[in-house]
């Protein structure tokens, strides 16, 4: 267990570091999205300490420091050492003084118990080997009263599915990264509720929301596909097949398309809160 759990780690670690140089910089507000509305539902303060675990570039890591204020403290850790320096230069960009963003394990929070006021994951837990290891440890380091806050990914619609396989599917089998071991856990509402709940959080509260995403050309939302965990995906490809798998993809969105020549893509999101 302990080496599939190596192994997983290692395996999203390379697909973000691929992904580190255009992760949401492609296309429509994606991530930023999502980061901004987890830190309003996390009812960050000023003077609160936050810890977002897998922060990436930083798209709940900046809105909550922005909340925390200048009297607040705000870390971020992530496996991915060009996506802490992508969380590190945003932040300096913006003059957050508050904001310290280190390499480290989401699931080996930093801190003494009773540590942080808030604990945000924003569309991590499901990339993590022992989600529940983890929520053990975020709710150790949480002080009383304290929040976890975090996202996951809703129903997807059958037609992208169809979409995936399309594209996905000239992936040699066995090629492929594991790099969601603990998506099963977050397939449903009341699924995370449960998992939740049976690792000791209370006064648990979900938001479900849909968000249009458009995309100005299916070759943006391909690009967008490569700027991201997918990233490793398209890597698993042959790499003679990869022309293969961009036409599979054009002829699959070809009825989704609008008018314009445009791709709406709805994403559901799903963000949890509960008290340790």
């Amino acid at each position: 267990m302990a080496a599939l759990g190596i192994a997983t780690k290692q395996a999203v670690r390379d697909a973000f570091a691929l992904a580190a140089p255009s992760y949401d910089r492609v296309g429509p507000a994606f991530f930023q999205t999502f980061g901004r509305r987890l830190v309003e539902l996390a009812d960050i303060r000023p003077g609160m300490s936050v810890l977002d675990v897998g922060c990436g570039a930083g798209a709940a890591l900046l809105p909550a420091a922005e909340a925390a204020g200048p009297s607040g403290r705000v870390l971020g850790i992530d496996l991915t050492p060009g996506m802490v320096e992508r969380a590190r230069e945003a932040a300096h960009q913006q003059g957050l003084t508050q904001v310290e963003v280190s390499v480290a394990d989401a699931e080996e929070p930093p801190g003494p118990p009773a540590t942080w006021d808030r604990v945000l994951a924003a569309h991590v837990l499901f990339f993590l080997p022992d989600v529940g290891g983890a929520l053990d440890a975020y709710r150790r380091v949480l002080r009383p009263g304290g929040r976890l806050a975090f996202s996951s990914w809703g129903p997807q619609r059958k037609e992208w599915e169809t979409v995936y396989r399309a594209i996905f599917g000239l992936i040699p089998e066995g090629a492929a990264p594991d790099l969601m071991p603990s998506g099963r856990l977050f397939g449903a509402d009341e699924a995370v509720v449960s998992l939740v709940t049976a690792h000791g959080y209370v006064d648990v509260n979900q938001w479900v929301e849909s968000y249009d995403v458009v995309y100005e050309s299916v070759d943006q939302w391909l690009e967008f596909t490569r700027s991201h965990g997918s990233a490793a995906y398209w890597e698993a490809i042959p790499a003679d097949r990869r022309d293969d798998a961009r036409r599979l993809a054009i002829e699959a969105t070809r009825p989704l398309v609008d008018g314009l020549g445009r791709l709406p893509v709805p994403t559901t999101v799903r963000y949890t809160v509960a008290t340790a």
